[in-house]
């Protein structure tokens, strides 16, 4: 607040770092810091306990520490903590100088009405834009010629949220600042770094230790394998975002559906800034079945794209409609090698019916498919490899890739063979040369990314000689069975 600056006037950067004087405000700048870290909280007294100065020298301090610290998850705990914290002295503030303090952090359009607040409905969107659910939603709310009218409870929640989003950012050092001490926005990291290092090391275990705790919790769940709507979202919760709630829900549900225990789901949650146990094991508990009748099923593809937590298909995506599938495709490889050659053979004769004599001759004529290679291989061209028995490493480009879903009919059975498969070709001078389709998608979303951008890619290839029809000659294709990091 400008109120609040005028405490700075006239005192120097390296004063307020290494003077006696600044003292006791470098000591409560680290109470803040290390309570909002581990409890969520701030508690500090006032005059005449502590000089009002101390106290706002104090936070000045405390957010240069945060610069220095360089992790976001804790400045995004830190936040959430100061935002509270100004909550309360907000909720106790006149109508009139909840307005002034409003429009002072950019909210300018807050203004009174009767017993109520108008707000334009852009600055209301923006505050509004991580408090998806329930009332917070611009539909649920009342919206005339562009204005919101909110009751006092609702503006006091409301800049909570506009203090934390600005708390979230840390500026780069002003050009002065830098010319001052006469280096670059290391040397001011470094010297505050210097003088809190102890403090910082220990601010950053504490933040850790609740992340890697979280992650053990998950036991077998594998990362690879789930969808990009849930690795996004877990990155945010352990980077300390506050998730609306149809991502808590998702995250909950999906990993529930992959027999993940209520408790270790729960711990995962202990991340988030604004944890709180009893609120967070009534919820998972619930979701989950182990205090409710229902056990909740993940929603479809569909509605995480409709309430915002789909960041945007990938080519996997593109081929199904339920989270739970992704992370079932994903698992492909780990299947027995005959099974998974079965699928490969299905998924490139494109038969209506499943062709048992056709894939007898294949499997016949292939022998026992080997999908591991030695670590060391030789790099070949494409026209060599093709003439090689063994695996080769080729450097291409990706000429055609396109993700499809087949089906096969089971003979004598009301049933069907679902493969989601990727059809491609490589390239390599003017020359395109055939593949068999890929069913293993962790090979196969990069060789979507690298055809994306036009960029060649290393792989390791075996040339395959499959039939097609019967009475009819081989014909030589690749088999992809890894991208080279």
């Amino acid at each position: 607040m400008p109120s609040a600056s005028k405490i700075l006037d006239g005192v120097s950067l390296s004063s307020l770092l290494d003077d006696h004087y600044y003292a006791e405000a470098r000591a409560l700048a680290l109470s803040r810091l290390e309570t909002s870290a581990t409890s969520g909280r701030i508690d500090l007294e006032g005059p005449p306990i502590n000089d009002e100065s101390d106290i706002v020298l104090g936070y000045v301090i405390s957010r240069l520490v945060l610069a220095a610290a360089e992790n976001q998850a804790l400045v995004n705990y830190v936040a959430l903590s100061e935002a509270r914290r100004a909550e309360r002295f907000l909720d106790s503030e006149a109508d009139e100088g909840l307005v002034e303090v409003a429009n002072s952090l950019g909210i300018t359009t807050l203004e009174l009405n009767g017993s109520g607040f108008n707000l334009n409905f852009i600055d209301y969107v923006r505050a509004a834009s991580n408090l998806r659910e329930g009332d917070w939603k611009l539909s649920n709310r009342g919206v005339s010629n562009g204005v919101v009218t909110l009751d006092r409870r609702t503006v006091v929640r409301l800049m909570r949220e506009v203090i934390r989003q600005h708390l979230e950012e840390l500026p780069e050092a002003p050009r002065e600042i830098k010319d001052q001490f006469e280096g670059t926005i290391d040397d001011l990291q470094s010297k505050v770094s210097k003088t809190f290092v102890e403090r910082i090391g220990g601010l950053n275990e504490v933040v850790g230790e609740r992340q890697a705790e979280a992650m053990k919790e998950l036991g077998r769940f594998d990362l690879s394998k789930a969808p990009p709507c849930f690795n996004l979202n877990l990155m945010d919760l352990q980077a300390g975002v506050n998730l609306a709630h149809p991502s808590r829900f998702f995250i909950t549900t999906f990993l529930s559906s992959l027999n993940q225990d209520p408790e270790a789901v729960m711990r995962l949650f202990a991340t988030a800034p604004d944890f709180k146990e009893a609120y967070t094991r009534y919820q998972v508990e619930h979701i989950t079945g182990k205090t409710s009748s229902t056990q909740y099923s993940p929603p479809k593809c569909d509605t995480l794209v409709s309430s915002g937590v789909c960041p945007g298909p990938n080519a996997l995506c593109r081929q199904i409609r339920h989270p739970l599938s992704y992370y079932r495709v994903m698992a492909e490889s780990e299947k027995d090698s005959r099974i998974r050659m079965e699928r490969i053979l299905l998924a490139a004769l494109k038969k209506e019916e499943y062709p048992v004599q056709l894939l007898k001759q294949n499997i016949d004529n292939l022998g026992e498919v080997d999908f591991s290679y030695p670590e060391k291989i030789e790099m070949r061209k494409l026209s060599a490899a093709s003439k090689n028995k063994d695996a080769s490493q080729v450097r291409v480009k990706v000429s055609h890739f396109q993700g499809r879903v087949y089906s096969v009919d089971m003979p004598g059975e009301e049933r069907k063979i679902w493969i989601t498969k990727a059809v491609l070709n490589l390239r390599q001078g003017n020359v395109d040369y055939d593949c068999l389709p890929l069913t293993d998608w962790k090979v196969a979303l990069p060789i979507n990314e690298a055809n994306f951008k036009s960029q060649e890619i290393d792989l390791v290839v075996r040339p395959m000689e499959i039939i097609f029809h019967e009475n009819e000659d081989p014909r030589k294709m690749f088999m992809v069975l890894a991208v080279v990091d």
